[in-house]
């Protein structure tokens, strides 16, 4: 087997928490006459390593799926090799990635649209056009002085029956936290994404609490205080790793909600077919997925770019992005 890593940079439509480009290499592992692609997204704000990093960790990276814990401190290299050999096995097995990890996976993923205007009446549009397209779920980051109003705004201009979940990366205080979620409460909040960096002390709190950042940081933190786990596969080094945080949150009620972290079409494919595998044990919220229409371009043509609201995966063997 060979492995090759070609660097990109991708440009944001919009910026995002001030992120404007994301870097980042595709992976491509050839088998015979296979080829096995993966991403490695370099993101530094969820806990990845620095690009320099994982390019060294490309250069030296085991090309067995037994051997990866070796570059485990170089999270984002991990889940590039690790996809790309999941695509080569799954490809030799004849079966979807998806399949590969559960035979029970689903065909289609409900995803969530993220809004990420900052103006109000461009927010309401991007909201507007979000249920236009069939979304059912729609994500707002928060953490500035006009939480409330957005958040109204978005509210009022989707509808009652349209899920809202907001975002504070961490922004907040707990006693922050408190006062703004139980202002936020009759908004019918589905849940809120990390509202404070350890999430400690919001038993009290009117809106489910889900983990971000926090499970990679702070597993077992995560696991005892939120509800919901919000798993990154780049930032938790690969499908696997994440599949098995997954198996042992929801031995302990927790629900799961898989998401990209801004990352290429490749990786975004991946998220998707680990979030079908988890659909075979039940429902799960909407997956954070539809991020590809924020980049100004992409590691490759979007083969499975949501419709409706929804990802629907292909029946072909492997990741199904070439």
């Amino acid at each position: 087997m060979k492995l090759t890593a070609t660097p990109y940079c991708l440009q944001l439509v919009t910026p995002v928490r001030g992120v404007r480009a994301r870097e980042g290499f595709v992976v491509r592992i050839e088998d015979g006459g296979r080829v096995g692609l993966g991403e490695a997204s370099i993101v530094p704000e969820v806990g990845t390593e620095s690009f320099a990093a994982a390019q060294a960790a490309l250069e030296r990276a085991p090309l067995r799926l037994d051997e990866l814990d070796a570059i485990a401190a170089t999270p984002a290299a991990r889940h590039g090799v690790e996809l790309a050999l999941l695509d080569l096995s799954a490809q030799r097995e004849g079966v979807p990635l998806a399949r590969l990890l559960d035979p029970g996976a689903a065909d289609v993923v409900e995803v969530s649209a993220l809004l990420v205007e900052k103006p109000v009446p461009l927010l309401a549009r991007e909201a507007r056009a979000a249920v236009t397209a069939g979304f059912r779920t729609v994500k707002l980051k928060l953490g500035g002085d006009d939480d409330y109003a957005r958040a109204v705004v978005v509210r009022d201009t989707v509808g009652p029956s349209v899920l809202l979940r907001v975002d504070a990366n961490g922004a907040w205080t707990a006693a922050e936290a408190l006062r703004m979620l139980r202002t936020l409460a009759p908004l019918g909040l589905e849940l809120c994404e990390q509202p404070t960096a350890d999430l400690r002390g919001l038993e009290d709190a009117r809106v489910a609490i889900a983990a971000d950042e926090l499970v990679a940081t702070d597993l077992e933190g995560a696991l005892l205080r939120a509800s919901l786990l919000v798993l990154k596969p780049m930032a938790l080094g690969g499908l696997l790793p994440a599949l098995r945080i997954a198996t042992r949150a929801r031995s302990l009620g927790k629900r799961i909600v898989v998401t990209s972290s801004l990352d290429g079409a490749i990786a975004r494919a991946g998220a998707a077919h680990l979030a079908a595998a988890l659909l075979a044990h039940g429902a799960q919220p909407a997956a954070g997925l539809a991020t590809g229409a924020l980049l100004a371009s992409d590691v490759c043509a979007d083969r499975l770019a949501p419709r409706e609201g929804r990802i629907h995966l292909s029946a072909e063997p492997g990741l199904g992005v070439a």
